[in-house]
């Protein structure tokens, strides 16, 4: 990141040997398909292994069938388009965005793409909502940037210095003292005034109607946008069955822990399918969030089937998340309504 608090980027000094020392096919070469895939002729023979064709890499099994979708070589991840050729930059792959540098190499932990940083996990997986880094918490958007400033989290206040990292204690800003807990949020009669609103999850919350919640896409650039209410509206109205939770408690254990069983309508959380709203088909991804009051899923043991274990003392929200690809690429996300529960 952008500072010592942060661990620094190790800039690659060659990524992706395998690939940079080797040569271009001759004009010789010729593609040709049969009811397997796709091949590339190289005279008598096939390719293998890594080759540049009309200025794009591609990848051949040892059969020399082309790759598509991920290919990890050497230890190191690439993906391969539906072309087969190697992508680089932004790649979503069944909902999930991922950053290939520009050798091909997938791309973990932090990124600074124009301007604005991004965090991938061990996975590739670009994270939002709450992370934590080395100990050192930070927060992003649905987009996936980070946040900086003075943020409110699920109604909670919290401060965010300019490298990203969650301030707790007294901390000075625009002149005036104000108190943050050790779990970060903001504490006392004297709150300072946040700027932007998230849900947990990272969805934009309008603070003067917290109730609603914006839509965001990702360019291919790694940026992020929004879309208005008329947009959003039908989406909403598409999905307002499924966003409902029910929720059952167990009894308190020994130790006072309890676990809860969310119960959601129309769908299994993990489901994928495809739906179409005002002539556009999306690609559709169905889950839930559960996380506690201060925004985080830390402590919480458990999954949909089993139910979460809650300590005593413990407090939180299940909140339903849709989440729609369009087929330009950009995400969009089904505004849920929290369903609160309690072990205090």
């Amino acid at each position: 990141m952008k500072s010592l608090k942060l661990k620094k980027l190790v800039a690659c000094a060659v990524a992706a040997l395998t690939i940079a020392t080797l040569s271009p096919i001759g004009a010789s070469a010729e593609w040709k398909q049969d009811s397997n895939g796709w091949w590339n002729t190289e005279g008598s023979s096939y390719s293998t292994g890594w080759r540049a064709i009309n200025g794009s890499w591609y990848y051949f099994n040892t059969d020399g069938y082309m790759k598509t979708g991920w290919v990890n070589d050497g230890g190191t991840w690439y993906y391969l388009q539906s072309s087969g050729a190697m992508k680089t930059g932004w790649a979503n792959d069944g909902g999930t965005w991922y950053y290939l540098q520009s050798s091909g190499a997938m791309k973990t932990g932090w990124v600074n793409d124009g301007g604005t940083w991004y965090y991938l996990q061990s996975s590739g997986a670009m994270k939002t909502g709450w992370i934590n880094d080395n100990g050192v918490w930070y927060f992003a958007s649905v987009s996936g940037a980070m946040q900086s400033g003075v943020i409110q989290i699920d109604g909670k206040v919290y401060y965010f210095a300019s490298n990203g990292a969650m301030q707790v204690g007294n901390v000075t800003i625009d002149g005036v003292v104000y108190t943050f807990a050790a779990t970060g949020e903001a504490t006392g009669t004297k709150l300072p005034t946040p700027t932007l609103g998230f849900t947990s999850s990272g969805v934009v919350v309008d603070l003067s109607n917290p109730t609603e919640t914006e839509s965001s896409s990702h360019s291919s650039g790694g940026g992020s946008g929004s879309g208005g209410k008329t947009s959003q509206d039908p989406i909403d109205q598409a999905f307002s069955s499924q966003t409902r939770v029910g929720l059952s408690k167990s009894d308190p254990d020994e130790n006072g822990a309890v676990t809860i069983k969310p119960s959601v309508f129309g769908f299994t959380p993990g489901d994928t399918t495809t739906a179409s709203i005002g002539g556009v088909t999306y690609s559709v991804k169905k889950e839930i969030s559960v996380s506690l009051e201060n925004g985080t899923d830390v402590g919480i043991s458990g999954d949909y089937n089993s139910g979460y274990k809650i300590e005593k003392g413990q407090s939180g929200t299940v909140t339903v998340v849709i989440s729609l690809i369009g087929p330009d690429g950009s995400l969009k996300y089904v505004n849920a309504t929290p369903t609160y529960f309690s072990n205090k």
